[in-house]
């Protein structure tokens, strides 16, 4: 009886708590959900609808970090520098259309945007003209995006902004064709010259003389045919370079090309100019102070930042199958997903996995060199047998497939079918400047600069 009693109260208690929903209170009310609901309404959850008279955050603007704002020293651009609602009010003519801001999840596509955007049978003429400039499949998650609508809430615009220099508008025609156009903002390029001295780490150095992690890996890039910057930086070595500044909107946005370079300590000094003289966008190479290029036929690591946890050896005792077993290759200790680059240009042969190497990709490079990397965590996109790499190409990803005890690549290189210690393979120079006296008159400045630029320059 007792237990009746109680279960009667409860269901007097949620038939009360369901007449106040949907009869009294106002937002839940059966009444208020019958009215009409709006366009402004309809926008979907987590989107931000913009009138384009008023607009307090531009898709390029001041508080929007794109992905290619790098470290501490890149800041966002201007507050005052001109958004893309301004410029699409202006290309269309519409003074009442409405901006509605987004951005590309880890699921999403063109295609998922578009529909979810309401595109409709639009979709397929947004895709095809955007793809006469760019790629959809290049679409990346965190990257922006824009629908300008009109007050009917119908689709006038789509633009996509993957940095905030760069964007992609497709705009509907009076003849209800859409076209794409490629728009970039302009930005100002200075030259600074900046240099430390190492105590603990080159990170460290970097950020003491105010500058971003992406230095360090231009740093990196540069010298990796000589310099392990793991086991061959030492405290006291110093660094200095000229390297190109680029602004928008009278901010940092990020480094342009390194001008020139010098890393000096234990293991030697080693300095690099930039030398383009076609000046094609992409077509410089580096040399150092003789003329001489710092590309070589193959890299001195296949990773950034290394440690070499096991060598070559033939006698080596296996610390899983607990057996003497040839260690035939070099174990670069590394976190989960630190890059892999192809040490050489080449052509995927193998790409897949297997039992013991786990997660594996082999490159032929000729003349029966082949490299070996293996235990990857996954695969760069796009990989696929018989394409053709080129070097420091990232090919995959450190991790633990495989027989293996923990993150690290082994790498391991063959000549003619037999395994050879990488770090004793005769690694020959690309060919020398072309036209010597022309290079050396073009860095006497730089080189000149690097000279008197002291060892040492921290901002705390």
């Amino acid at each position: 009886m007792r237990s009746s009693l109680g279960l009667g109260t409860l269901l007097v208690a949620l038939t009360g708590v369901n007449v106040y929903f949907f009869f009294f209170r106002a937002d839940t009310a059966v009444r208020k959900l019958m009215q009409p609901v709006s366009t402004e309404q309809t926008l979907g959850e987590g989107r931000k609808e913009l009138a384009t008279e008023s607009i307090p955050r531009s898709l390029l603007g001041a508080s929007w970090k794109g992905k290619d704002q790098v470290g501490a020293g890149a800041q966002p651009a201007a507050a005052g520098s001109a958004g893309p609602a301004s410029a699409l009010r202006a290309s269309n003519g519409d003074s009442d259309g409405h901006m509605v801001e987004g951005e590309f999840g880890p699921s999403d596509t063109l295609s998922t945007v578009l529909a979810k955007e309401s595109f409709g049978s639009a979709a397929g003429m947004v895709t095809r003209a955007l793809s006469k400039l760019v790629d959809p499949k290049l679409i990346r998650p965190g990257e922006h995006y824009a629908v300008i609508r009109d007050d009917e809430g119908t689709a006038m615009s789509f633009e996509y902004a993957p940095t905030p220099v760069l964007r992609y508008v497709v705009a509907q025609k009076p003849d209800g064709t859409w076209q794409a156009r490629k728009e970039e903002k302009p930005l100002v390029v200075k030259t600074a010259d900046v240099s430390g001295t190492i105590e603990s780490s080159l990170y460290e150095s970097v950020s003491k003389a105010g500058e971003s992690a992406a230095l360090v890996s231009l740093l990196v890039d540069l010298f990796a045919w000589d310099i392990n910057f793991y086991i061959d930086t030492h405290p006291g070595d110093h660094w200095k370079v000229v390297v190109e500044k680029q602004y928008l909107g009278g901010q940092f946005y990020k480094y342009g090309s390194l001008l020139a370079a010098e890393y000096g300590g234990k293991a030697g000094t080693f300095r690099g100019f930039y030398w383009n003289p076609s000046g094609q966008r992409g077509r410089g190479h580096y040399y150092d102070e003789k003329g001489q290029a710092l590309a070589k036929s193959m890299l001195k690591t296949p990773l950034r930042f290394v440690r070499i946890s096991s060598k070559f050896d033939r006698h080596r005792f296996h610390p899983i199958l607990h057996r003497m077993k040839a260690h035939l290759g070099i174990d670069y200790a590394a976190p989960v997903g630190t890059p892999v680059w192809a040490t050489a240009g080449g052509k995927v042969v193998e790409v897949g996995m297997k039992p013991g190497s786990g997660n594996t990709v082999v490159i032929n490079h000729g003349s029966g060199l082949q490299t070996r990397y293996y235990h990857l965590s996954r695969f760069a996109k796009g990989l696929k047998l018989g394409k053709q790499v080129q070097q420091k190409e990232v090919i995959g990803y450190v991790g633990t497939t495989g027989l293996s005890t923990g993150p690290h690549l082994h790498f391991s290189v063959t000549k003619a079918g037999v395994f050879i210690d990488p770090s004793k393979l005769t690694i020959s120079r690309e060919p020398p400047v072309a036209n010597r006296t022309a290079f050396l008159e073009a860095i006497r400045t730089r080189l000149a600069a690097l000279r008197v630029l002291p060892p040492a320059v921290a901002k705390n």
